[in-house]
């Protein structure tokens, strides 16, 4: 990379992050214990294409783990449950979310403004939007 100063990035730590995330820790965590910051695993995601590799393996392995620890908790009837919710939010948003997202296709088209409406018009359109709440 040129310009700036050199970087501290090492091949070894593709190997480190995954076994690091193997216990269920952060990315966060693991660029603490190498002495960086957050950011700068993000530079080294964008700039090194097998740590990038190195990183989604990661946190597959760490979101297997809270998996684990949630299914154990479950069984146990032990743990905690809210830590666990946790975890799996932030490791595996795309499998444990609460939101859900819907796309819409097409157009959507009104018939006439708010303006042009007569108050008998504007009371229903109320009605039925008190009603969709």
């Amino acid at each position: 990379m040129a310009g700036g100063r050199p970087t501290k990035y090492k091949p070894e730590y593709c190997d480190l992050i995954i076994e690091h995330m193997s216990e269920g820790a952060s990315i966060t965590s693991f660029a603490a214990e190498i002495g960086v910051a957050r950011s700068t695993i993000d530079e080294w995601a964008n700039n090194y294409p097998e740590f990038s590799g190195a990183v989604k393996i990661g946190k597959a392995k760490c979101a297997a783990w809270w998996e684990k620890l949630g299914r154990n908790n479950a069984i146990t009837g032990e743990g905690n449950a809210t830590l666990v919710i946790f975890g799996l939010k932030n490791m595996a948003p795309e499998d444990f979310r609460d939101k859900q997202e819907v796309h819409q296709t097409g157009t959507m088209e009104h018939k006439h403004s708010v303006k042009e409406m007569t108050n008998e018009e504007l009371e229903e359109f109320i009605r039925k939007a008190s009603r969709a709440e």
